[in-house]
């Protein structure tokens, strides 16, 4: 601001008398000042709105993330107040204004007044948090990512890593260009530990090809993704997230206080159970994957990666096509495909598996899949003679019940109107951690049982 000195004509105490004022008649504003005006009062409003002037300066900023696939829709509920409501997964949630220090913070099914998890962040004042919430239906979990990280040079991106994936175990990320090997390269993030968030780190702004395996093993591959583009400066958090099948993994990438990406995996993993009489041998193959290549029943095939989605799926039995029902495969689903029955007549039955660990760390999971040809009749399981599956029909499973680990079990499997098993065996070794099937195949005068450990 100029400082303007007095008139020094003015009443000084000079014999001089008073120079006259000459007045000036004030320019009025032109159509050009007052649209400069508007600029300049535009600029400054959105100057202050930068400079978080839309925020209230005294609260922290926080949105929620589900990233778990069996929470249709969550909310967030802070100091007994709803502040966001039907987050789906993998959605993007405006970020909420809400108390900073250390708030009551729940995470509740849509609509509902049960907390599934409490968590206890600390937020600060004028910052932004986002809180990720994953897991399994009865032990959802969450976890803060702090939202402040410092944009990257040009042509630079800056990423971290969080396994929400609990089911799949330890895990190593590698971004790569799209023909490069595994072999060849080390990964972005190795062995990396659920719910631990990793430090940021930075890589060039392009289209990379994200490749997920388990911790150590990069020939277990557990998703693959060609076209991971990140944007120059971008900053990102890459949130791995469970497949229905437990092994198997999806992805979010989360912009920083921006846009929320699923990165959906486009496999599915199948195998084959040759469980047909008379030593029948069995072809199976879907998507062009090769499942089990002519091998006699009874068998039990390996998981293998196929395509997702309305794959064709092709069996021959002794050279004969069989009739596959249609299936959608989701991505990251595990599926069984069960060849039972007669040689001459086989049938082929879809099982869904759930290869996901016990909650508890000491117990093993099991489950009895009827496939007896020409029993019409339903099995029943004993485990250390006590029932644990009931009912089973021809062609499905029971589902998965969980078993005390030892290397001291007795197994029996029974059905109405036999007064002997049609299987039984003792000193049976279930491993804490581990999921395991008891198939029942074969002929019903001569059934074959065989346990196998899925996971």
């Amino acid at each position: 601001m100029r400082l303007i000195s007095p008139d020094s004509s003015g009443s000084s105490g000079s014999d001089h008398p008073p120079r006259p004022r000459h007045h000036r008649r004030r320019a009025r504003p032109t159509l050009g000042s007052l649209a400069g005006l508007l600029l300049a009062t535009l600029a400054a409003t959105l100057l202050l709105a930068g400079c978080g002037g839309g925020e209230d300066p005294t609260k922290a900023q926080l949105r929620l993330v589900n990233a778990s696939v069996e929470f249709p829709l969550l909310d967030l509920v802070v100091d007994d107040e709803r502040v966001l409501r039907d987050v789906a997964y993998g959605q993007s949630a405006d970020y909420a204004a809400v108390p900073a220090g250390s708030p009551d913070v729940e995470i509740t099914r849509a609509g509902n007044a049960t907390a599934l998890v409490t968590p206890t962040p600390t937020l600060t004042r004028r910052r932004h948090g986002t809180l990720v919430a994953y897991g399994a239906a009865n032990a959802l979990r969450a976890v803060v990512l702090e939202d402040e990280e410092g944009d990257p040079d040009r042509n630079t991106a800056r990423v971290r890593v969080l396994n929400a994936a609990p089911d799949a175990g330890a895990l190593d990320i590698y971004l790569t260009a799209p023909s490069e090997s595994l072999a060849d390269v080390g990964p972005l993030h190795a062995a990396a530990a659920v719910g631990e968030p990793s430090a940021f780190r930075t890589i060039d702004a392009q289209r990379w090809r994200l490749r997920v395996t388990a911790a150590g093993d990069a020939d277990d591959l557990r998703l693959d993704i060609d076209g991971v583009t990140l944007d120059s400066r971008q900053v990102a958090t890459l949130v791995l997230t469970a497949g229905s099948g437990g092994v198997l993994v999806q992805a979010l990438l989360l912009t920083q206080q921006g846009r929320i990406d699923a990165l959906t995996g486009a496999q599915a993993r199948v195998r084959v159970v040759a469980g047909v009489t008379a030593s029948g041998s069995v072809v199976a193959n879907a998507g062009g994957v090769a499942l089990l290549g002519g091998s006699s029943a009874p068998a039990v095939g390996n998981y293998q990666r196929v395509p997702a989605g309305a794959t064709e799926v092709r069996v021959a039995v002794n050279g004969a096509d069989v009739v596959v029902p249609a299936r959608e495969l989701v991505a990251g689903s595990d599926q069984t495909l069960l060849v039972w029955g007669p040689s001459a007549a086989a049938t082929v039955s879809w099982l869904a598996d759930d290869n996901r660990p016990s909650s508890v760390s000491s117990r093993a999971l099991l489950r009895l899949v009827h496939g007896v040809a020409g029993l019409a009749s339903p099995l029943s399981m004993t485990v250390n003679f006590t029932p644990r599956a009931e009912n089973v029909a021809a062609g499905t499973a029971s589902v998965p019940t969980a078993i005390d680990a030892s290397d001291k079990v007795a197994l029996a499997v029974t059905t109405p109107g036999l007064t002997t098993p049609l299987f039984s065996a003792t000193d049976q070794t279930l491993r804490a951690g581990h999921v395991y099937t008891l198939f029942m195949i074969g002929a019903a005068g001569a059934p074959v049982g065989i346990l196998k450990e899925d996971r």
